[in-house]
């Protein structure tokens, strides 16, 4: 579900950083662009600390991507992942287990490459009873100034991939 969270606002950032040198000087900036984009997560692993690890057996996943401009020269991202209808198996038992929650994650960065980014996850790995049997809750902080610090509040960790 994270396709590592530094890797993938560092690309963005890059895109976004070319995107604000093409403008011209004294742009009013701009409303920025949206793009929705669905993926199917199947064989995505969520490792948690009791030894499970969930496997994703079916379902799809949207990605909401959210960039902009403003008018001086600072760029902004926003994205959400969100599961539609994922289900996991524990590889050990018939139980069918179901996937719930979201990862969000915002950034701004100025056209001399100064960025601050925060990523969240929080996701409930469901039993058929419909009560939480794991759990990922992770923050993770990063910025040009050195500001960078991740908490892990969950059971079990989100996919890299």
């Amino acid at each position: 579900m994270r396709k590592g969270f530094t890797a993938v606002f560092a690309a963005l950032a890059a895109i976004a950083v070319a995107l604000v040198v093409a403008l011209p000087a004294g742009a009013a900036g701009n409303a920025g662009s949206t793009q929705v984009t669905t993926f199917d997560p199947t064989g995505a692993t969520f490792p948690c600390t009791n030894g499970t690890t969930y496997t994703v057996t079916g379902g799809t996943v949207k990605s909401i991507m959210h960039f902009s401009t403003d008018g001086s020269g600072g760029g902004h991202v926003t994205g959400t992942i969100s599961p539609t209808g994922v289900t996991l198996t524990d590889g050990t038992t018939n139980t069918v287990y179901r996937l719930a929650g979201a990862s969000w994650f915002g950034g701004n960065f100025t056209a001399s490459g100064n960025f601050v980014a925060t990523d969240t996850s929080f996701f409930n790995i469901l039993g058929p009873s419909g009560g939480p049997v794991g759990r990922v809750a992770a923050v993770e902080h990063s910025s040009s100034g050195g500001t960078n610090w991740s908490f892990s509040f969950g059971q079990c960790s989100a996919p890299n991939d």
